[in-house]
């Protein structure tokens, strides 16, 4: 169940926009409960709590793009399988972040059961656990260790401890 929850959690906080379509799903099944039990509309609490969660959207969306590895990087390395990984490529995106050039890194993922899938991230995402201020990810051909969610491989954090020779670089 935890698993599940948490899988949930970074998919929402990873593409963002689920996170309105969340609030405002909230609101509706909160409005139809309170008219179900007769709470009147003018209700000064359900008023309340409607509009401190429609604020969240306008403020909450950008705190997600802002902060959300910080939430997600700690749950995909607490609840997440251990794994190892290569880079097979890297390319720039086109995209900047921060006045640097953004660059898609595609990895090849071998998952504790030995399936191996191809997956991508990008210099952007902020993907490494523990979280440390300037990080320089792994070059091409280079093994590196990860803990992935076994629902959904395709997140993960790549580990700057650990035995693996991108790792010690790290230290």
């Amino acid at each position: 169940m935890a698993e599940t929850l948490v899988s949930w959690l970074v998919w929402m906080m990873d593409k963002v926009w689920p996170f309105p379509v969340f609030i405002i799903a909230l609101v509706l099944i909160i409005l139809l409960v309170s008219r179900l039990m007769g709470v009147p509309s003018s209700s000064t609490p359900l008023l309340v709590v409607v509009c401190v969660l429609m604020i969240g959207i306008p403020f909450g969306t950008p705190v997600l793009f802002m902060f959300g590895h910080y939430v997600t990087a700690p749950l995909i390395y607490h609840y997440g399988v251990p794994g190892q990984a290569v880079v097979v490529s890297v390319k720039d995106t086109g995209n900047i972040h921060n006045n640097q050039s953004v660059e898609r890194y595609s990895v090849m993922l071998q998952k504790a059961d030995g399936e191996r899938i191809e997956t991508h991230f990008d210099s952007s995402n902020f993907n490494v656990y523990p979280s440390r201020g300037q990080v320089r990810y792994p070059a091409v051909g280079q093994p590196f260790e990860v803990h992935y969610l076994a629902r959904q491989p395709q997140n993960f954090v790549i580990l700057l401890e650990g035995n693996s020779p991108y790792a010690k670089q790290q230290r």
